[in-house]
């Protein structure tokens, strides 16, 4: 009797109710679709994402893209979001290390590897993808969020002396700012070989290490 009624209670703590199923499918299924444009802007680039034809690929009516993000506008929002997720989570992969000059350029690597693995989803946080979106609050706090760990290397390098500047955030931007540049032009044809930017985009890691860290330390 006992052990019946010990079976009975962890199937009622496992039962998932239909109001948490429907939550559960529908994050599913908007994710899903946030995939799909991402794939579709991978394919044909940003002009080529229209409501229409993400519910084409995931077979779906308009309707329910509609119901889950209202408009174009609101499925880059998404996309811009979860790009962030992914960076974040591709700067957090990255293991901390004692010497911050090799944590950073291990950072710098993971912020080149997402703009290579995640093209679609950087063109929408960094390039302008969509005209239509502009980040609100909600969008740039996410960035602030996803650059967490270069912040925090940054603000430590500051408080040991190893960084003469004062001010983080603004050494934080510079670093961003030139890893950007060089992942921008090879992203829009002005740098056509990638061997060719990955030399640069090293090389500017180098410069920033150079002009920002000590070198008596």
């Amino acid at each position: 009797m006992q052990k019946s009624s010990k079976i009975s209670s962890i199937n009622a703590q496992s039962v998932t109710t239909y109001p948490k199923a429907k939550l559960q499918h529908a994050e599913i299924l908007r994710l899903n679709i946030i995939e799909a444009a991402a794939a579709i802007m991978h394919e044909s680039g940003p002009e080529g994402v229209t409501i229409r034809k993400v519910a084409e690929k995931m077979e779906c009516p308009t309707k329910i893209i509609y119901n889950l993000f209202g408009n174009k506008e609101g499925l880059a929002k998404e996309l811009f979001l979860q790009g962030c997720k992914l960076l974040a989570a591709a700067f957090q992969a990255v293991p901390k290390q004692d010497n911050l000059k090799l944590y950073l350029r291990d950072l710098g690597q993971a912020y080149w590897d997402f703009s290579r693995n995640h093209t679609s989803y950087y063109m929408v946080m960094f390039g302008g993808a969509f005209s239509e979106f502009k980040p609100e609050e909600e969008s740039l706090h996410a960035i602030f969020t996803a650059l967490q760990q270069v912040i925090a290397l940054i603000t430590e390098a500051i408080e040991q002396g190893i960084i003469a500047e004062k001010d983080p955030l603004l050494v934080v931007n510079l670093v961003w700012a030139s890893l950007h540049g060089v992942i921008h032009l090879h992203l829009g044809g002005h740098i056509q070989n990638e061997e060719t930017a990955k030399t640069l985009y090293d090389r500017s890691v180098s410069n920033l290490i150079h002009t920002f860290f000590r070198s008596d330390i």
